[in-house]
């Protein structure tokens, strides 16, 4: 038989817990704050058509060629156009560029609890990693493009994305832990 007293405080902790409910807020704001900031127009065409994102582009889609042509493969880069031959390439739009990840992942880091001091240099740390997350996939992605053009949509849409959200989630698990190893330390400075 099943202690059900057990279970009312596991699912009132797991629910209701304070850490839980920021951790939730936190995920819910930055989801609505990415959403109005990618997906809405008059919030994204003046960041899509800003002197910063068009250069940013430019300077993905040449980390991408780079890391392409350091696999072995020879491209052409125009912009932020990546080209294996005329009829072949890839290019960075403006919901490539990564922003959407960092966006999410700033939100959520600015919110939830945790000094103030590491998060000064563990922000520019995790923008930075999801970036380079960004590259990797965007190579990946032009990679089968030339050997399977057909597989485009599918690497694209489906089988990379985990790769950039993979990196959001393991930076905030790393956060959450690290951020529990603080609390443990500064109890244990505060006992001795």
């Amino acid at each position: 038989m099943v202690n059900d007293s057990k279970h009312t405080t596991f699912i009132k902790h797991l629910f209701f817990s304070g850490r839980n409910i920021n951790m939730a807020l936190a995920f819910v704001l930055g989801l609505i704050i990415t959403t109005l900031i990618m997906d809405f127009p008059q919030f994204s065409k003046p960041v899509a058509q800003s002197s910063f994102t068009i250069a940013f582009s430019h300077f993905l889609a040449y980390l991408t060629a780079q890391l392409i042509e350091l696999a072995g493969y020879t491209v052409s880069l125009t912009k932020s156009s990546i080209m294996f031959n005329q009829t072949n390439g890839v290019y960075f739009d403006f919901g490539c560029l990564g922003y959407r990840q960092v966006i999410w992942f700033i939100v959520f880091m600015i919110i939830i609890r945790g000094p103030a001091l590491h998060k000064l240099w563990y922000i520019p740390m995790g923008a930075i990693v999801i970036q380079i997350s960004n590259v990797l996939r965007a190579a990946i992605i032009a990679i089968v493009n030339f050997h399977s053009p057909q597989s485009f949509e599918l690497i694209h849409t489906q089988g990379s994305i985990w790769i950039i959200y993979g990196t959001v989630l393991t930076l905030w698990l790393i956060w959450l832990s690290m951020y529990e190893d603080i609390n443990k330390q500064n109890k244990q400075n505060l006992l001795n």
